[in-house]
């Protein structure tokens, strides 16, 4: 697969989708990670590089695949280009393209599987991806890949509590939108889906409508919304594993949003205080060692720097893929 060959490919793209643009891409590179088949670098469109990172395998790939590949990247592409807002708010375009740019390069390409490949919507490729290899790329193979790829990030990031892995499961969540909205029943395989994924508080639905309805603000409206879950269920668990249980109780955790976490966590940081006093009130108390060690391995400010140097690994420098 050589730059030239992919810039055809760009440019029967271009004028597919009534792309007015003379942007080409400046380099192929095959250093894409073992279970990505290809990936622009957001950092690198924003710096003005066109580069497509692809896997290595792609050289033995038919066809007809690279193109799927190649259909789902060119549509970030593309979403980058026709940003609805100055590129340079970061923030925005950060959520736009995690959000909006996942489920609409998911949707083009599922769209072009219908219309462009064989009969039965079925082409066979020499692939393997986790979480098990996937011989043949079709309809119900996208779907079920999907679901199950969703369905473990969230599930790891409810054991783990780790951030990327709710960014990486808010990514294939995106993918299966995608698909999903091409389908006769999608809303209502949607509501299932999301009852499965533990994750129907109402707002991912809202999110899809605003996606169907291309509504830029609603789309970042309702993706805030969602990290926001996110980031709370994080917060509650970080709490539960590692401040002094007496220093707060469940009823004030439920009334945890992200307007009002600061003011919580720095009533947390008072109590702690408090306890530390009453601490050293006790010395020469055999129990007064231990009670001091507990109340240390809950301190606030060291738990908020470990939480949000988490959350900004987690959420920026993210790649579209």
């Amino acid at each position: 697969m050589t730059l030239e060959q992919v810039n055809g490919f760009w440019t029967a793209y271009k004028e597919r989708y009534e792309l007015d643009s003379d942007v080409m891409i400046d380099e192929v590179l095959f250093d894409a990670p073992e279970e990505v088949e290809a990936f622009f670098d957001l950092i690198e469109l924003l710096a003005g590089k066109r580069i497509l990172h692809m896997t290595r395998r792609a050289h033995i790939y038919r066809t007809e695949f690279v193109k799927f590949i190649l259909t789902h990247e060119f549509t970030h592409l593309y979403d980058f280009l026709t940003c609805p807002f100055e590129p340079d708010r970061s923030e925005m375009l950060l959520l736009y393209m995690q959000s909006y740019s996942e489920y609409h390069a998911c949707r083009v390409t599922l769209d072009y599987l219908i219309k462009d490949l064989s009969r039965d919507n079925r082409v066979y490729v020499n692939k393997n991806q986790i979480p098990g290899p996937f011989k043949d790329i079709s309809i119900r193979r996208l779907l079920e890949e999907s679901l199950l790829r969703t369905r473990i990030a969230y599930e790891q990031f409810y054991v783990l509590t780790m951030p990327n892995m709710f960014v990486n499961g808010f990514r294939h969540l995106m993918y299966l939108m995608g698909y999903i909205s091409l389908l006769n029943n999608d809303e209502e395989t949607l509501v299932r889906t999301l009852k499965v994924l533990r994750i129907d508080d109402g707002n991912y639905l809202l999110l899809y409508k605003a996606l169907k309805d291309e509504d830029v603000d609603k789309i970042l409206l309702y993706t805030r919304k969602c990290y926001d879950g996110g980031f709370i269920y994080f917060l509650k668990r970080y709490i539960h594993d590692h401040m002094d249980p007496d220093l707060y109780n469940e009823e004030e955790l439920e009334e945890l949003t992200p307007e009002n976490y600061e003011e919580f966590m720095e009533i947390l940081n008072e109590r702690r205080e408090q306890a530390e006093e009453a601490a050293s009130d006790m010395e020469g108390e055999p129990i007064a060692a231990f009670v001091s060690e507990v109340i240390s391995a809950g301190r606030y400010p060291d738990a908020k720097t470990e939480m949000f140097s988490a959350l900004e690994t987690a959420f920026t420098g993210q790649n579209i893929r």
